[in-house]
């Protein structure tokens, strides 16, 4: 699933199919396959579908099911358990957790090691204060991994990332440095009950959104209870 523009210019989840490129390893002679850099491996979704997801769930003012049902378009969007998972095991990869790590990817200490090499802004990184919602979490772990995950979207407005999805450059970037797979992370990871702000809570929570209006929930589907 990828992100594409529709008739009225609007970002919609829509359903694509790709020809994944097969490779030979001219050293080991493997074949491998060549995903394009907005593509990871074990993933339905592609980065663009991910970052917009994980990025409007960092403004703190949405829940996870106001996310994947108000604010993206299409047939096929995620469900609120997966952008959950998106949240935990970016968080995990990004902290240096093994239990978010995919094989062969490469590990995220390594990846801010190399940033701080090319980048020198990228050593402030990690001591930016970053704010999460407390209706979010309901352990310590939580709260570490949502704070993970939005330093990690931080990294784009820091490299100044003229792409508008700043997750597959950062991909791209990653996959330059030779003998790495790019980015990867997991999904299946259960560490806590999916949690997410009530629908009354949300209002107390506006004044720290962005200035940017809440798009009008129209869907292809319909939304969880509904009887049709």
């Amino acid at each position: 699933m990828t992100l594409e523009k529709d008739d009225d210019g609007i970002d919609t989840v829509v359903e694509a199919k790709v020809k994944i490129v097969l490779v030979k390893c001219p050293m080991c002679k493997s074949r491998y396959r060549l995903l394009p850099s907005d593509i990871l491996a074990h993933k339905h979704y592609t980065l663009p579908v991910i970052e917009l997801s994980v990025s409007l769930y960092n403004r703190g003012d949405l829940s996870l099911h106001q996310v994947v049902w108000d604010q993206l378009y299409g047939e096929r969007t995620p469900q609120h358990t997966t952008l959950h998972g998106w949240t935990e095991g970016l968080g995990a990869w990004w902290q240096g957790r093994t239990m978010g790590e995919v094989a062969f990817a490469v590990a995220a200490t390594r990846v801010l090691a190399e940033l701080e090499i090319r980048f020198p802004q990228m050593k402030s990184l990690q001591s930016i204060p970053v704010w999460i919602n407390p209706e979010r979490y309901r352990s310590q772990g939580r709260l570490e991994r949502l704070q993970a995950c939005k330093r990690f979207e931080i990294i784009g407005t820091m490299l100044e990332v003229k792409n508008t999805c700043k997750f597959v450059e950062l991909n791209r970037l990653i996959v330059s440095w030779g003998n790495s797979f790019g980015l990867g992370f997991r999904t299946g990871i259960c560490c806590t009950a999916i949690e997410h702000i009530e629908s009354t809570d949300v209002r107390s929570w506006l004044q720290i959104s962005t200035k940017e209006q809440l798009s009008c929930p129209i869907h292809g589907r319909s939304p969880p209870g509904d009887s049709k």
